[in-house]
Order: structure tokens, then sequence, then C-alpha cells
């Protein structure tokens, strides 16, 4: 795609100066220092104007434009939602609208009302707060702000944590996302059912999904299984609120006679060890060398993943050639539905 050149205030300058050549320079040089700074704010308006003209280079409030038009709506911050465990008196009513303070400082709401049992008693929460912060693993504590007579003071996260907290989807991905969401409208018409379909779909269900495998016919014939991928999570998995979103958006918007199941990719591990030459072996180069295989891992996001060995040598190489790699000695390749994560780098 092209770009409005804008020419300089110099550039413009230069010009008028030379198209007004045969007027004495007296006038000649504040005439086209007038002019040229007339010129340059026209030129500034036409830059403006063509950059409204695609939701790759637009100004914010035009992209909301762009994407209305497309139905592609950017996904706000989510709040993370789970269970906690609540011991005491049996029949004691925990009623909805009950807050619990968590060890992060944001407090979480009780989304129904239950009655405990003789054992602990799982209660639906949710953070009353969007973001990750909102994010616990299991096993953490959450208090009650006001104490419930005949209900322990402090409820247990259960085994599945609170997750599916996360930010406002990042801009520059929302403009990805309505870029190709025109494409696909002006080359194909529409949305169908084919498997970049169902990744589109799953990265449109929540913030946290940055791409998806989609497995078509696995389990019959016109059976679909698709594993989204969370690069921002731990291990690259979905969690179970994820997973949840993906399937509750597809319901809406997936062909009804589509056979498909949601569920999480299966972990590859990627176990790389390195020998640093004594005189390049230093925290920075061990931090930039994990810091570049974590990004050529996280960019193999697709069914036929291969993580070549030139491939990390490459990116080992951006940061230095003193070293010798000793483990993988063959190329990985994932299998149906595997994603590759990369296990920390072993320094020898």
């Amino acid at each position: 795609m092209t770009t409005y050149l804008r020419p300089s205030y110099a550039e413009l300058k230069s010009r008028i100066e030379t198209d007004l050549a045969g007027i004495p320079a007296v006038l000649r040089g504040p005439l086209s220092a007038a002019w040229s700074r007339a010129c340059h704010s026209q030129h500034g308006f036409l830059e403006w104007i063509d950059a409204q003209c695609s939701p790759l280079t637009c100004e914010l409030e035009r992209l909301y434009d762009w994407a209305a038009l497309y139905g592609v709506d950017r996904l706000l911050a989510t709040a993370a939602i789970g269970n906690a465990l609540a011991t005491g008196t049996a029949g004691t009513p925990l009623l909805a609208g009950t807050l619990l303070r968590g060890p992060n400082g944001l407090d979480y709401a009780v989304l129904a009302a239950v009655v405990l049992g003789l054992g602990a008693t799982p209660v639906s929460i949710r953070c009353t707060t969007t973001g990750s912060g909102g994010n616990l693993s299991a096993g953490q504590a959450l208090t009650l702000i006001d104490p419930v007579p005949g209900c322990a003071s402090t409820l247990t996260i259960d085994v599945t944590g609170i997750t599916g907290g996360a930010e406002d989807e990042l801009v520059d991905a929302w403009r990805i996302r309505v870029a190709d969401e025109w494409r696909t409208v002006t080359t194909r018409g529409a949305r169908s059912g084919k498997p970049d379909d169902y990744r589109w779909w799953a990265k449109s269900a929540h913030p946290s999904v940055s791409g998806a495998l989609v497995q078509m016919h696995a389990l019959g014939l016109g059976t679909v299984i698709v594993r989204p991928i969370c690069n921002s999570l731990i291990n690259r998995l979905p969690t179970l609120a994820v997973l949840d979103a993906v399937s509750a958006y597809f319901l809406d918007i997936a062909p009804a006679t589509a056979d498909w199941r949601v569920v999480a990719p299966i972990v590859l591990p990627v176990s790389i060890s390195i020998h640093l030459l004594a005189g390049f072996d230093t925290a920075a180069n061990r931090t930039a060398i994990t810091a570049v295989l974590n990004s050529l891992v996280l960019a193999e996001s697709s069914e036929e993943s291969v993580l070549a060995m030139a491939e990390i040598d490459a990116a080992i190489a951006t940061v230095t050639s003193q070293y010798t790699r000793l483990s993988p000695l063959v190329d990985t390749a994932v299998a149906a539905g595997e994603v590759l994560v990369l296990n920390p780098v072993v320094w020898v």
C-alpha cells in the first residue's frame, strides 16, 4: 500500500522561490515563506485524509467507523471468573452479591446464592474489576468484606483458579482483525465455516486468544476441533473461562449444522541447550537469547508448525555467534492438536 508523501516546508519553499524567480529578492523571500506555510498545512490535511482511507492507518475514531461497517467490535477487557470453596455451618446461606477481597486488593462478588453443605461448598464468583489483574491461582484465599454468620471468613479458590480476566484488545491487533475481515468480505463474500473462519471466530471471542488450531473431520465427517492458543497465558493454553467464551461465541456464529468442539491444545515442549563461550556467557546474552527463542516459538501457531534447527541458530545468532547448540539435534514438528511451548533454556 502506497502512502501519501507530504513535502516538507523546506521543499515547498524551494519550489515556490523557483517559481517566483522573476520577483525582486526583497519580495520573493517573504512571499515564498508565507505561501509555503499555507501549502504545507494543506498537504498535512491531504496526508490526514489519505490515512483515513484504510483501517491500517486511520486514527482511532475512524477505526471505530471502519469496524462498524464490517461488524468487528473491539474486544473490551473481561473480568476474571471462577469458583471458591466456602465452609461453615451447614444450611447457612451465602447470598448473591456478597463481596470478598482478594490478596491482590481487588473485590470479588458471589454470582449465585448457595446454601453451605457439610463440607466445602463451591461458590461462583467474579472479579468486580476487569483486566488480567483479577486472575488468581488455585489455593489462594479470599476474605469476606462483611462477615456472614455461620460462614468462615475466608474462602479458598478451587483447582481451576479464577481466570479469564484480560485487558482491552490492543489497537494494533484490532486493526489487523478489521483489515482481515475487510479482505475476507471483498474476496470471499462472507465466513462460512472454513478453517480460517474458525480461527478468526476464536480470536474474536476473547482478548487472550492469539490464534487457534483447527482440525477438520478429526472425529468423523463434518466434525471440527478448535484449540485456542493464548500466547500471553501459561504454556500458551486457554483457561476454562477462555474456552467457555469461545464456545459461547461459536454458538451464535458458527454454521447451525456444524459439529464442533472447543478444547485446549496439547503442549509439545521445546527443550534447547546452549553452551556460550566463556567470554560471552553473560546475563545480558542469556536474557536476550531467551527472548528471541521465545518469540520464535510463539510465532509457530499452525497445524503444520516445524521448528527447524536452522531457525533456532538464526535466532541465537542475532545476539551472538559465539555459542554451540547442544540440543535439539533434529527439527521439531507438531502432531495433530499440538502447540510448541518453550521450556526454560538450559545453559551448559
